[in-house]
């Protein structure tokens, strides 16, 4: 494994798991235990955005505690620059979020949406 192939596995980890999470509504109130920012309501866009975000972290790093995720944090560890490519790995993660959420839940449409309702 190298440091693209670690940013490619992220990737691919985190677009997946963002597509398991629905966008939180505006108006809608984000469980206490989850909410480690402290958002509790979202009221706007950014906070919509924002929470999602925080979800789909926290997902990604609850599914760490089962296997085949062992193995993955085994190849590396094992590398010659752990460090660097755990680095790798988590940016791929949160980049295949963002362009899960570009591709599905786009700016614009959440503006309108919010727009909408208000």
């Amino acid at each position: 494994m190298n440091k693209r192939e670690a940013y490619n596995l992220g990737y691919e980890r985190g677009y997946n798991g963002a597509s398991w999470q629905d966008m939180p509504e505006i108006g809608s109130t984000l469980p206490r235990d989850v909410d480690w920012i402290g958002i509790e309501t979202v009221e706007t866009v950014y906070e919509q955005i924002e929470a999602w975000e925080m979800l789909c972290g926290e997902a990604e790093s609850h599914s760490r505690d089962f296997t085949p995720f062992e193995f993955t944090a085994h190849d590396l560890n094992e590398s010659r620059d752990p460090e660097g490519y755990w680095e790798a790995f988590d940016e791929g993660i949160y980049k295949g979020m963002l362009a899960y959420r570009r591709k599905h839940f786009k700016l614009a449409d959440l503006r309108r949406d919010a727009r909408d309702e208000a």
